[in-house]
């Protein structure tokens, strides 16, 4: 025969109970945007609730309690069932503690949503190391990323502009160089209106803030004295298709690469077309530093090939396709795909 045992309320069953019934509480909570439904609550509903916390801590710690703590329980809400001002109290406390929960759910969303959370939010994006599209071990490393990298290191003052034929591999090598660096801020301008595009890309609402997650980038880096780069970087990406924008492009890169230098941002432009690029005009030759990649030397084009399985077939693939690394690029794709 069972002995009946009570059931005792515990510090720690008051915890498991409170959770569960902030959850059955749940579909009286109002959401963020909508309207506090009056819940009128009786003795019945007070002992359904607390039937629900007790039962709850049952189920979570059986071991607290026998095989009729069942009768016990049912004896427990019958003894409460009249006692009103108690669950009036319970449930205003829950109600209480999760409202609490969507205030502070709206405070976050509000602070998101103004100027200065905005701001910290492209901030940290910006901190991010830079991740470049393709993996480490599939770049070969070309003299010109490390001029890059000297130049991005050594940085004071003015725009510099990556330029190079088509299919040169401008963007690898530009991305190569940055690998890992924090502070870069990457955009590729398609329209004339890319000053709007970029700030709305970046999750601020005009170029005032935009600067300033800049300037706090700035102050921040030194919070990182092995990065490549003690200033902010714009990476300006340029496309074949793109013919609007340009001179503003320059006007921009004039205006906080050189103009400003106190809050100084490194501008970097890499020009798809070459023309783009010899067209650029920040003010100058002397308020600009030009970096031209050129086609693959010998020894890069077999190092390239090599890469992809093709070092014994070299010379024919730079027979077919030149020392553009961007053609051979494809023709590894395409033998790949057909394999």
């Amino acid at each position: 025969m069972n002995r009946r045992h009570k059931v005792r309320v515990k510090p720690w069953m008051v915890l498991v109970g409170g959770f569960s019934l902030m959850k059955l509480m749940g579909a009286f909570v109002p959401p963020p945007q909508g309207k506090a439904v009056p819940v009128r609550c009786t003795p019945h509903l007070g002992a359904r609730l607390v039937g629900h916390v007790v039962g709850s801590c049952i189920m979570v710690a059986p071991a607290y309690a026998s095989d009729t703590s069942g009768l016990d329980f049912q004896q427990f809400v019958e003894e409460f069932a009249g006692k009103k001002d108690f669950f009036v109290a319970l449930a205003s406390a829950t109600l209480s503690v999760a409202g609490t929960a969507v205030a502070v759910a709206q405070l976050d969303q509000a602070f998101k949503a103004s100027p200065e959370g905005k701001i910290q939010q492209a901030l940290a994006k910006a901190m991010e190391p830079f991740e470049p599209s393709r993996p480490h071990d599939e770049v070969i490393q070309r003299p010109v990323m490390e001029a890059l990298r000297q130049r991005i290191a050594s940085w004071q003052q003015h725009a510099t502009i990556i330029g190079g034929r088509y299919q040169s591999g401008k963007s690898v090598a530009t991305e190569e160089a940055l690998r890992g660096a924090r502070g870069v801020v990457r955009f590729t301008i398609r329209s004339a209106d890319w000053t709007d595009r970029m700030c709305k890309h970046l999750g601020v609402d005009d170029e005032g803030l935009f600067k300033e997650v800049m300037r706090r980038a700035r102050e921040k880096l030194k919070d990182f004295p092995d990065n490549l780069t003690k200033f902010p970087i714009l990476l300006l990406e340029v496309p074949r298709t793109t013919t609007e924008g340009i001179n503003l492009i320059s006007s921009t890169a004039k205006d906080v690469a050189t103009d400003k230098i106190g809050s100084a941002i490194h501008v970097i432009v890499s020009a798809s077309s070459a023309a783009v690029a010899l067209a650029f005009d920040a003010g100058g030759t002397e308020r600009q530093v030009d970096i031209w990649v050129g086609d693959l030397t010998e020894e890069e084009a077999k190092e390239f090939l090599a890469l992809h399985g093709h070092e014994n077939k070299w010379e024919d693939f730079v027979d077919a396709c030149g020392f553009r690394i961007g053609n051979l690029a494809k023709a590894c794709e395409n033998l790949k795909r057909l394999a």
